[in-house]
């Protein structure tokens, strides 16, 4: 009785996470967690896919960047990896609130996804940089769905970014 009951349960949180989560699109496959996802102001989608296990010793965490239905424009890291090899983590705090971000590097190129509030405005998408410079800013359209933290910085063991200080949301 005890196991039908827990089958019951575990079928129902299913049921109503894919319900709650179908309102925010995503590029991670059904058995992936959107550990950050949106769909942009120009009509692509941008997302963090991780294993349904992601811990300081096991999992992956890939970013997945394109428009739902067709192969990601980009995807980094190539397999899915464990985010420590890959990804540094950062807050900024702001009057009235703060940010969170991951950020990867390709080449001369670099990645930051965040999220961020402050008095009055609410922003969340990705920053591109080419040597240093921002080249493009991604905006999120409303909803969306976030992870991003110190909480899950800390439980997955990522680096924080020596330049944390310098981030400012656009």
């Amino acid at each position: 009785m005890t196991r039908l009951l827990f089958f019951t349960f575990i079928f129902f949180a299913k049921v109503y996470y894919v319900s709650a989560a179908s309102a925010v699109e995503s590029l991670c496959f059904v058995d992936e967690v959107a550990v950050f996802s949106c769909s942009s102001t120009n009509g692509k989608t941008i997302s963090l896919c991780s294993s349904p296990i992601l811990t300081e010793s096991e999992g992956y965490l890939q970013y997945r960047y394109g428009v739902i239905g067709k192969i990601p424009e980009l995807v980094h890291p190539k397999r899915p990896e464990h985010p420590k090899e890959h990804f540094i983590s950062g807050t900024a705090p702001y009057s009235g609130g703060g940010a969170s971000y991951l950020k990867f590097s390709k080449g001369k190129h670099s990645y930051t996804v965040f999220t961020g509030i402050g008095k009055g405005w609410e922003k969340e998408g990705v920053v591109v940089k080419k040597s240093g410079k921002q080249i493009a800013y991604v905006a999120c359209d409303a909803p969306f769905i976030s992870e991003l933290g110190p909480v899950l910085f800390e439980d997955i063991g990522l680096q924080k970014d020596p330049l944390e200080f310098d981030f400012e949301v656009p």
